[in-house]
């Protein structure tokens, strides 16, 4: 199956720029790439593939069971987060530079630093959130905490509070080992939920900072449809597409895709 040669071409000598071999794996089906000692494999996925979700979810599984971390790379993901894509598989691998959460401190950001930041440094860039901390070493803002508002949950006990993990990341190329507990531990001194939620992207996580938190998967969401505009390269859940006032699309050029869905955690409290 595969994908444009120049795009392969491009993933291999980005990685081989910082140090890690890549190599191919046969399959009839896929595009994989080995990447630096054999527990991480991309599958390279084009805009042309015929693979069902189901065939991907799947796949990653199978790979899971033999202990090796399998990501699944679209091309529009390449085109525009390549940064990040890079600096995700990095730190999968364990090459980012390791600091010590015990040496930041805690800052509140506002919306625009935390845009700033998780933009440059978040596979899935920014979202809206309510509350939004860093952890600062000398005066430079190394990792992004986003909580939403605390939510009632009817049907629970009363007065039981929820809130939500929005986005976490740190800077690209560094691990902030204790970051995510640090800024996880200070939202829930300060807002006190009865239980905090979040969702692992499952085209790239296996959901293991949240375990190692505390975390007890819920839920797996199923593979969700994509529409993806062809010139821009945004992407769209179908019930955000733009559309006119009679509910026709806003322009034809838009390829459907999809991801594998999401592994939903909660940490109760």
């Amino acid at each position: 199956m595969g994908i444009a040669q120049v795009w392969q071409d491009d993933v291999i000598a980005s990685f081989k720029n910082i140090g890690v071999t890549t190599d191919y794996i046969e399959s009839p089906d896929y595009c994989l790439l080995s990447v630096g000692f054999g527990n991480v494999v991309v599958n390279c996925i084009s805009f042309e593939n015929t693979c069902r979700p189901e065939d991907l979810v799947a796949l990653q599984e199978a790979y899971q069971l033999k202990d090796i971390f399998l990501v699944h790379l679209w091309e529009d993901i390449w085109a525009t987060r390549k940064a990040q894509v890079i600096g995700r598989i990095s730190s999968i691998l364990g090459l980012n530079k390791r600091i010590h959460a015990r040496k930041t401190k805690i800052v509140p950001i506002t919306q625009k630093e935390a845009d700033d930041f998780l933009n440059e440094n978040h596979l899935q860039a920014s979202a809206k959130s309510k509350y939004k901390f860093g952890l600062n070493l000398d005066d430079q803002l190394i990792t992004v905490g986003c909580f939403s508002n605390l939510r009632y949950m009817k049907g629970l006990k009363p007065g039981y509070r929820s809130a939500e993990l929005i986005r976490f990341a740190s800077l690209t190329g560094f691990t902030v080992i204790g970051g995510f507990s640090k800024l996880l531990k200070h939202f829930i001194q300060t807002f006190n939920p009865d239980d905090v939620m979040s969702y692992a992207d499952r085209d790239s996580s296996l959901g293991r900072a949240y375990e190692q938190s505390g975390f007890k998967l819920t839920d797996i969401t199923p593979p969700a449809e994509i529409w993806l505009k062809r010139d821009t390269l945004v992407r769209y859940f179908s019930h955000r597409l733009p559309v006119n006032s009679d509910g026709s699309l806003i322009g034809d050029e838009y390829i459907k895709i999809y991801n594998t869905g999401n592994l939903k955690y909660i940490l109760y409290l």
